[in-house]
């Protein structure tokens, strides 16, 4: 069942007509838990993540068919389990972008999310890596159709994220 989103949630999306201004959607999204605006961040049926091969481990199978469905279970219950005022923090570093097609694209940056919920088993509150995000224009319109997630460091990555929160 989902929570509705306050009345003013999607105040602050943009019509994501640039790359630039898709990745602030996402990232304000990240930051204040904003399920709705989230989800709008993702192109339908064709949209798949790719785990941290390492993150994922013995649940690689967990990622076989990840979808935009998923992303809200995972992101749905991260929400419930973080503070009324989200303190999330994401910030991209390094943000090249390679242009396949005028309408498809892919940005690759390095990542940091710093992360404040109340589930004392996931102890971690900063995540690190790399991000590689397939990108495509339609309708004029930017959104995420991959993911690929790759760790960097001895941190946890966005993936151990997203395993820990669809499982609990």
């Amino acid at each position: 069942m989902r929570e509705p989103e306050a009345p003013d949630a999607a105040s602050d999306y943009l019509a994501p007509t640039k790359i630039e201004i898709l990745l602030a959607n996402f990232t304000a999204a990240v930051q204040t838990l904003n399920t709705v605006n989230y989800e709008r961040s993702f192109s339908g049926p064709q949209y798949r993540f790719v785990p941290d091969p390492t993150s994922a481990g013995t649940a690689a199978t967990l990622f076989t068919n990840w979808s935009v469905s998923e992303e809200r279970d995972y992101f749905n219950s991260l929400r419930r389990r973080s503070p009324a005022a989200p303190q999330n923090k994401l910030t991209f570093t390094t943000r090249p972008y390679q242009f396949f097609t005028p309408d498809s694209a892919e940005v690759s940056a390095l990542y940091q999310l710093r992360i404040v919920q109340s589930d004392t088993a996931f102890k971690s509150t900063m995540l690190e890596g790399n991000i590689r995000l397939l990108v495509r224009r339609r309708n004029n319109e930017w959104k995420i159709a991959g993911w690929r997630d790759q760790r960097t460091s001895s941190a946890l990555s966005w993936t151990d994220l997203k395993k820990y929160f669809i499982r609990n």
